[in-house]
């Protein structure tokens, strides 16, 4: 088969057939260069037509942008041999939303699922020479409020005409993210010539998995079959390959290999992640006629859910392990999809397995990620929970809106199931929990869609992939669907509705999928997309810059709780980012000490699609918060935590390896001068994939007389090495009574961008945080504390001389801010 790329340059105008456009933008209606795959929006700032409506209030400039037709064309070259081939077929990957499709002037078909490829077998519409291809978008608003008056309004969070349109839905506007409601072809579009039999759609799964074998069932589609043909399958992997050789006389050809001593694909931090390849070649005779390979790793999945004294377990078993899930919530890492680097998914995807992570959840009000995304998953080692596109409402149940879900279903699952991270298929965001929130007399099964996700969703699973769980809604479970003893839950009682993360730990809810806390962006994304005198906590352009009703107010309230609230914004950054690692710090403990009365821990949200106060622990420049560093420790396999109980402290060890740990735990009471009370130092044993309590400490009146002044540490240390840290303190931090460190520093330049940061301080520095003043760099840690008379060093990156780390260089703590 041979492929003509249709991507890169096309062209594009505006027509407004809506009467939206306004008379300075009437310039659109002439033909302007425009990129493929890409958006609209991405086109006008490319021709300096919109201002970049992440900077400052600009999002507020570009909203008729929706509202008005786009007319994309471009031309290509046919020769007479291309001519001679029985099929050529028009494969636009991804369009964006609602297409009509000319070539040389005639229709050939239309689109209205952003989700799935469109074909069309166009040769009749072709000719040799230059050929025009064109395609007009209508407004994805304007169609998606004509269906709402036609069918009517259904119970929907934001803006209720959006379920009407199989589009992603973030882009109508969230409580993160802006309105930026895009269109264009958004992933690539191409031409296929072939004149013969093709095969498509391979399907790897494993089917038995014990000690000195596997058993993987394949199977690929056959389409065109106009005769007997043979296929030929090679499979190769580490220190294995393999030749099936088998006759093909219908449209799937089916098949089971024994695979002896397999390489095994295992979760982040329990195992490897090698992977197998399959080639599958189509042969008439000696003649490949079609080729396809699929990438597969053996693995079995398992979701278990037994009862107990608490209600219902929730948990995952992988190759017969059980599987504490640590992890966030994962969503479109820009408005503008197609722009989107790998380079960004790697990064980020990356910063999730160093922190310690075994799962993403792709939220269902994104996209289905890009093949790239999961590849990387695959790699890292990180389990996937992938919704399905449907969030926070009602769904119409029309014929031809679930034939189209059912078309996007099919195709998703196909596309994804050999993915050896891909765990879990989730019907849904919040659905049924928001509608029997809003109507408590009535039963998950009485909303509008309900047929999605009660039936269509997991027939379609079962049927085409059928060797993973399915699970209707995120989140959902017996009776209410966000009750705590059973199913899978959100938390948002804590932050949304105003309460504290102390909150937490009433919560014994069995596996957490969402639960979070805002902090704003780093400063160096700030200067990005604010001019100076925009940086006031207070300002309306930072106002503008945080998307959740009274997020910003939420922001100082629970700031003031905890910290002295910033005098300045660089200094209202700083303490309100350490608000929500504490708060994700203080959540995740109480669950891993549950460990595996809860099972796992997906906190809202990794990243962001736009500068933004939000609840990501990475922003949208790809900067870590304060959050982000502290996640680095509190998923970090072995963890040692305290929980208080008046007078009565617990320490607790958390052992996530598949190995019992002998350990010795350390326990003082000790000043912030470094003078020590208290120290208690005992050999401990962690069981194997167990959290158990190992000490307790009672505190004296002398611990709560000096309770400003001291503070509670614990230390784990496996022979002579310290594998894990944690501290307690009886007062919040803005009542502490810090001493100003003096903190001693040299820097070491490994190599050209390699630098090593080592401090020392003389007494108790609390929430270090290293930076570069007005220069990006990368910390293999930060936000930490350190004990009177300690020594640290940190590996970072920095992409600057050796003279300007040294000009540049801060040290900022809790008590002293050069800020």
């Amino acid at each position: 088969m041979n492929r003509i790329d249709l991507t890169g340059a096309w062209e594009v105008c505006a027509r407004d057939t809506y009467k939206t456009l306004p008379q300075q933008f009437h310039r659109v209606t002439n033909w302007l260069p425009a990129r493929v795959p890409g958006t609209i929006h991405t086109d006008l700032m490319a021709q300096h037509i919109i201002a970049d409506p992440f900077y400052r209030m600009n999002e507020n400039a570009v909203q008729w942008i929706d509202s008005v037709q786009w007319l994309y064309r471009r031309t290509f070259e046919i020769d007479n041999t291309m001519l001679k081939e029985r099929n050529i077929v028009l494969v636009a990957e991804g369009l964006d939303t609602y297409a009509s499709i000319a070539i040389n002037g005639v229709h050939i078909g239309g689109a209205e699922n952003m989700f799935v490829p469109h074909r069309f077998n166009v040769k009749r519409h072709l000719k040799v020479g230059t050929n025009v291809i064109e395609i007009l978008f209508d407004s994805p608003v304007e169609r998606s409020k004509q269906l709402q008056k036609k069918y009517g309004t259904l119970d929907v969070a934001l803006e209720s005409h959006r379920v009407y349109v199989r589009k992603a839905q973030y882009s109508f506007s969230w409580d993160w993210g802006p309105k930026l409601t895009t269109s264009g072809i958004w992933r690539p579009i191409y031409l296929e010539l072939f004149s013969g039999p093709l095969l498509r759609n391979p399907y790897i799964r494993t089917t038995e998995l014990n000690k000195t074998s596997a058993i993987i069932e394949m199977s690929v589609e056959v389409e065109h079959l106009t005769k007997p043909l043979q296929l030929k399958t090679i499979i190769e992997g580490e220190n294995f390959s393999d030749i099936i050789l088998k006759k093909v006389t219908s449209s799937v050809a089916r098949f089971k290999v024994k695979i002896p001593h397999p390489n095994i694909w295992w979760p982040n931090g329990y195992g490897g992640q090698p992977l197998y390849s399959a080639t599958f070649l189509l042969l008439d005779g000696t003649t490949v006629v079609s080729e396809t390979t699929a990438t597969f790793g053996i693995r079995t999945i398992e979701l278990i859910q037994e009862k107990d004294k608490e209600g219902k377990s929730f948990i995952f078993v992988v190759n017969g392990v059980k599987i504490f899930c640590k992890g966030a919530d994962w969503i479109p890492s820009d408005n503008f999809i197609p722009r989107i680097s790998d380079s960004t998914y790697e990064r980020l995807l990356t910063m999730a397995r160093d922190a310690h992570m075994n799962m993403i959840r792709v939220w269902g009000g994104g996209i289905y990620e890009q093949d790239i995304f999961y590849n990387i998953c695959d790699r890292l080692g990180l389990l996937v929970w992938q919704d399905f596109m449907f969030a926070c409402g009602e769904y119409p149940q029309t014929s031809w809106f679930l034939k189209s879900v059912s078309k996007e279903a099919e195709h998703v699952v196909k596309r994804l199931r050999n993915h050896p991270s891909l765990a879990l298929w989730c019907g849904n965001n919040e659905c049924e929990w928001l509608f029997c929130t809003e109507h408590p007399d009535k039963t998950p099964d009485d909303m509008s869609g309900a047929v999605i996700f009660r039936k269509i969703l997991p027939e379609i699973v079962k049927k085409v992939d059928g060797s993973r769980p399915y699970w209707r809604s995120s989140p959902f479970g017996d009776g209410f669907p966000n009750d705590e003893s059973n199913g899978n839950h959100h938390q948002w009682q804590v932050w949304s509705f105003w309460k504290d993360y102390p909150e937490y730990e009433r919560n014994n809810a069995r596996f957490v999928t969402e639960f979070g806390f805002q902090a704003p962006a780093t400063m160096p994304t700030w200067c990005e997309c604010t001019l100076p005198d925009d940086r006031h906590p207070q300002h309306e352009v930072i106002e503008h810059h945080n998307k959740q009703v009274e997020g910003q107010d939420r922001l100082f309230r629970f700031q003031s709780a905890h910290y002295v609230v910033g005098k300045n914004f660089d200094e209202f950054v700083y303490h309100g980012q350490l608000v929500q690692a504490n708060a994700l710090k203080t959540a995740v403990e109480h669950w891993r000490r549950r460990k595996f009365k809860t099972a796992g821990t997906l906190f809202w949200q990794l990243n962001d699609c736009w500068p933004v106060s939000s609840w990501s622990v990475i922003d949208s420049g790809l900067r870590p918060k304060a959050a982000y560093f502290y996640t680095k420790r509190f998923f970090n396999d072995i963890l040692v935590s305290m929980k208080r109980h008046g007078d009565i402290v617990e320490v607790w060890g958390t052992n996530d390896r598949l190995t019992e740990i002998r350990a010795t735990l350390t326990t003082l009471i000790i000043s912030f001068d470094g003078q020590k009370h208290v120290e208690v130092t005992n050999v401990v044993y962690l069981k194997a994939n167990s959290s158990a309590k190992i000490h307790t400490i009672r505190l004296r009146n002398e611990d709560w007389e000096n309770k400003y002044h001291r503070y509670l540490l614990s230390q784990l240390s496996v022979d002579g090495m310290l594998i894990s840290e944690n501290r307690l303190f009886l007062a919040e931090p803005k009542h502490l009574h810090l001493p100003v460190p003096h903190f001693t520093h040299s820097i070491h330049q490994k190599n050209g961008t390699e630098y090593t940061v080592n401090l020392h301080t003389d007494v108790f520095a609390k929430d270090v945080y290293i930076r570069f003043h007005g220069r990006d760099a990368y910390f293999s840690d930060n936000f930490f504390d350190m004990d009177a008379n300690c020594s640290r060093s940190v590996h970072c990156i920095f992409r600057e001389p050796f003279q300007e780390a040294e000009k540049h260089l801060e040290i900022i703590s809790l008590h002293s801010l050069p800020l």
